[in-house]
C-alpha cells in the first residue's frame, strides 16, 4: 500500500482529527478538510495538462499550501520536487532549469530569489500568498478547483518525489524516489524512532529535506497522526505548544534542541507527553545532548544518520548503554552498511573497528536511490558494486556501532544544511581587495559547525565589508556566509598549491 491509499486510510480512521496545524498563524485542519483541499490540487493539476510523472517544483516554508501541495501531487500521480526555500537567485535558476518542471509554485520567503531570474527560465509561476508579482499568478485557483478524488493509480515503482543534496562536489543532484521509497522511508524512520498510530509532532524540519518530508511528514498522516506545522521557527510558540497539543514526538536539527532548551517557557512547561526525541542533520554537542536527555526526562534517543540517496541508515541509542552524542547505530531494519578505507574503490575493504575510514551504503534497500537526475557519471561516482560511498568518514566501535567523524571531503553542514567552501570562496574572490581565501567548518554547539573564511588580503578590505559583500550577492544564500572572517598574510597549501584545509581548523598542524 502506499502513500495516497494510506492518506486515504487515516481520513476514513480518524475524519475529524486535527491532521494539520499551522502554529504560526493558528490555521487548522482536520483530515476531511485537508483531504478536500488535495483533491482540489490534484484536479487543478490535471484541469493544466500536467500528467502523472510530470514534475511540479515547490518552493515554500512549512506552511498549510506546501503540505496540501505535497498531497496533490501524489494523488495526481505527479513528482513533486521541493526545493530549499533559501536559495539565492542564482541556485533558483539552477534548480529549475534541472528540474524542468511543468509548473512551478513558490511563496514570500523566496520572493526576491525568484524575481531576479523569472525572466531566465521558462515554466508557469504560481505564487501562494496576497498581491503576486506580474510574473506569476495566484494560488487561489488551486482552491476552487472540484474537490472529487482523482481518477488516477500509482505503482510501486513509479515516480513519487525528486529531492536535491549538493553531494560531494557542490554540484546539486536530483536525486529521483518512487513511490515505494516514499513508504519504507517513513516505516523505517517510525521503527528507528519508535513512532506508532496517532503520534503528534512540531514539523520544523523543512519539507526539502527527507528526514522533514518522508520520517515526518509522511509517516504522520499514514498513521492518523497531528502534523504541527511551523513556517518560521520560534522557540517559545514551539515549547508553549508541546503542552497545548501533547507532542508526543520530537525530531529536531540539534540548533532547534539548543533553542527549545534556552527558550524562557521551558521552566514552566510540562514537557511529560513527549516519550520519543531523535536528532539529526548535524552533530549535537555533549551539552545540549545531555540537557535534552534531563528536560526530557528520555531512556532512549534516536540519533539518526542518513543520505538523501540512503534515508534513516542508522538511528536508536539506548541511554542505559551509551549516552554519547556521537554515535549511532547499528544499521536500521533491511539496511547493510560497511566502513572501508578511504579512497578505497573495494567494498570488501573494511577497516578494523577504531579505525577512521567511509561509510558506504549497500543500495539494493528498497529506501535507496536509483541514480541522479540526468547525472550519468555522477552516479558512477558515487555507486561501486551497489554500494553508495557516502563520503562520510565514520569509525566502527566495538559493540557495532558507528561514528561519523566528519566528511571525506570538505563540505561544510552547518544547522542540517550542506555548504560547499567553494560556493562561498567564489563569492569573496570577486571582491577586488580579495587575493585568495580558504573556508572551512569550524565546530558551533548551536550550528554544529559554522562557516569561518581565511582571506589573504591584496587591500585595506574590513571584516564588515566582507560580509555585506556577501549579504548583497545574488550567488550566495544568507545561510552560506561566513560566521567569522580571519585574515592570514598566507594561506597553507600543499606543493601542488591546493590549500590544506585541515590546517585551518582549530586543531590544525
Amino acid at each position: 500500500m502506499l502513500f495516497p491509499q494510506l492518506f486515504e486510510q487515516s481520513v476514513a480512521r480518524t475524519p475529524d482529527r486535527s491532521a494539520l496545524v499551522h502554529l504560526n498563524e493558528g490555521e487548522e485542519l482536520t483530515y476531511a478538510e485537508l483531504r478536500t483541499r488535495a483533491y482540489a490540487v490534484a484536479n487543478e493539476l490535471h484541469e493544466r495538462g500536467i500528467d502523472p510523472g510530470d514534475r511540479v517544483a515547490i518552493c515554500m516554508a512549512n506552511r498549510p499550501e506546501h503540505v496540501v501541495t505535497f498531497i496533490g501531487t501524489q494523488l495526481a500521480g505527479v513528482v513533486a520536487v521541493p526545493f530549499n526555500f533559501r536559495l539565492a537567485a542564482s541556485d533558483v535558476r539552477y534548480h529549475l532549469q534541472d528540474s524542468e518542471p511543468d509548473l512551478f509554485l513558490f511563496d514570500a520567503v523566496s520572493r526576491e530569489s525568484v524575481a531576479a531570474v523569472a525572466d531566465d527560465v521558462d515554466v508557469d509561476m504560481v505564487y501562494v500568498g496576497a498581491d503576486p508579482p506580474p510574473f506569476a499568478e495566484s494560488y487561489d485557483s488551486f482552491t476552487d478547483s472540484p474537490a472529487e478524488r482523482p481518477d488516477v493509480s500509482v505503482d510501486h515503482d513509479d515516480p513519487s518525489v525528486m529531492l536535491y543534496s549538493s553531494g560531494t562536489t557542490g554540484d546539486p543532484k536530483g536525486i529521483p524516489l518512487d513511490h515505494e521509497a516514499t513508504v519504507d522511508r517513513w516505516v523505517i524512520n517510525s521503527l528507528g524512532q519508535h513512532y506508532y498510530l496517532e503520534e503528534t509532532m512540531i514539523g520544523v524540519m523543512p519539507l526539502y529535506h527527507t528526514v522533514g518530508l518522508h520520517g515526518i511528514l509522511c509517516g504522520l498522516l499514514s498513521m492518523s497522526g497531528t502534523y504541527l506545522c511551523m513556517s518560521e521557527f520560534d522557540p517559545e510558540i514551539a515549547v508553549r505548544a508541546i503542552e497545548e497539543y501533547q507532542v508526543s514526538a520530537l525530531h529536531e536539527a540539534p540548533t532547534i534542541f539548543a533553542n527549545l532548551l534556552d527558550s524562557d517557557a521551558i521552566e514552566e512547561t510540562d514537557l511529560s507527553s513527549v516519550r520519543a526525541i531523535g536528532y539529526s542533520g548535524a552533530p549535537m554537542s555533549q551539552s545540549i545532548f545531555d540537557r535534552t536527555i534531563e528536560a526530557f526526562d528520555l531512556d532512549h534517543i534516536a540519533n539518526l544518520y542518513g543520505t538523501t540517496e540512503v534515508y534513516g541508515t542508522l538511528a536508536y541509542i539506548d541511554l542505559q548503554d551509551i549516552r554519547d552524542p556521537t554515535v549511532t547505530g547499528p544499521a536500521n531494519v533491511g539496511i547493510e552498511t560497511r566502513v572501508v578505507e578511504i579512497e578505497s574503490e573495494d567494498p570488501a575493504d573494511t577497516v578494523e573497528p577504531g579505525t577512521q575510514g567511509e561509510l558506504i551504503v549497500n543500495t539494493e534497500s528498497s529506501v535507496a536511490f536509483d541514480g541522479y537526475w540526468n547525472k550519468p557519471e555522477a552516479t558512477k561516482r558515487a555507486i561501486n558494486e551497489g554500494w553508495l560511498y557516502t563520503g562520510d568518514a565514520a569509525r566502527l566501535t566495538e559493540e557495532n556501532r558507528i561514528v561519523i567523524t566528519g566528511r571525506v571531503d570538505d563540505m561544510i553542514i552547518s544547522g542540517g544544511e550542506n555548504i560547499h567552501p567553494t560556493e562561498v570562496e567564489d563569492v569573496l574572490l570577486t571582491h577586488p581587495e580579495v587575493s585568495d581565501v580558504g573556508v572551512v567548518g569550524h565546530p558551533d554547539d548551536e550550528w554544529g559547525a559554522i562557516v569561518v573564511a581565511f582571506v589573504e588580503r591584496s587591500g585595506d578590505v574590513t571584516e564588515a565589508e566582507l560580509d555585506q559583500w556577501c549579504k548583497d550577492s545574488d550567488d550566495l544564500a544568507d545561510y552560506k556566509r561566513p560566521r567569522e572572517y580571519r585574515f592570514v598574510d598566507e594561506l597553507p597549501r600543499n606543493p601542488s598549491g591546493k590549500i590544506e584545509r585541515y590546517k585551518l581548523q582549530p586543531d590544525g598542524e
